[in-house]
C-alpha cells in the first residue's frame, strides 16, 4: 500500500484509519512532513472543506488547507472517510489534531456542511 510505504520511508509521515464493524475500511487520514511544517508555521485560518461523491468510491474527501505567508494554499492533511455524519468528523479532526500535537487553529471555516 502507498501510504504504509511513505510511512516506513518518510520521517513525520502520519497515517491513521479505521474500521466499521465488520472490519472494513471505513476513514483514512494522511499528512506528510511539509504538511506538518506547514500548519506549524500557518495554522491562524483553518479551512476544512468536503467533497462529495466526485470521486471513484462516492466517498467525502476532506481537505485541510491554509495559506503561507506567500499567499499559496498549504494542505495540511487529507482524508477519505465512509460518511458526512458527526462522528466522521470528529472522528477526522481529533486524529487532524493528534497528528499536528494537539496545536489548534485559531479560527476554522467549513464549506457550510450541518454535521461539521
Amino acid at each position: 500500500m502507498y501510504l504504509q510505504s511513505e510511512v516506513n520511508s518518510e520521517t513525520n509521515f502520519y497515517c491513521r484509519f479505521s474500521t466499521d464493524e465488520k472490519d472494513k475500511l471505513a476513514n483514512i487520514f494522511w499528512r506528510d512532513s511539509h504538511s506538518l511544517f506547514e500548519y506549524q508555521c500557518f495554522v491562524d485560518v483553518l479551512v476544512f472543506e468536503s467533497t462529495y461523491k466526485t470521486n471513484a468510491y462516492a466517498k467525502p474527501l476532506v481537505l485541510f488547507v491554509g495559506v503561507n505567508n506567500h499567499r499559496a494554499t498549504c494542505v495540511f492533511g487529507v482524508a477519505l472517510l465512509s460518511d458526512e455524519t458527526v462522528q466522521s468528523y470528529r472522528w477526522v479532526l481529533s486524529t487532524l489534531m493528534d497528528s499536528m500535537g494537539h496545536k489548534h487553529p485559531i479560527s476554522i471555516l467549513t464549506d457550510g456542511d450541518e454535521a461539521m
